[in-house]
């Protein structure tokens, strides 16, 4: 499954990637987040770590991202 990411998907990505293996909490504030995070975790873009509340990307969310920010650039 291949997603057309949107800004708050590209954002939530890039804070991913930049946390590392080790992840980061994610408080989804709002629907939009929410929807973001459903829609990554949908796409095996990202995964929730068992037993935590933290997220990390997976490689394949690398590949979108950097996928994604070369049609941008």
């Amino acid at each position: 499954m291949t997603l057309r990411l949107t800004r708050n998907e590209i954002q939530l990505l890039k804070e991913l990637a930049a946390a590392g293996e080790r992840g980061r909490v994610m408080r989804p504030l709002t629907s939009s987040a929410r929807s973001a995070i459903a829609n990554l975790m949908s796409a095996q873009y990202i995964k929730r770590r068992q037993h935590t509340r933290l997220y990390v990307i997976t490689e394949r969310g690398r590949e979108a991202l950097v996928e994604t920010t070369a049609e941008q650039g």
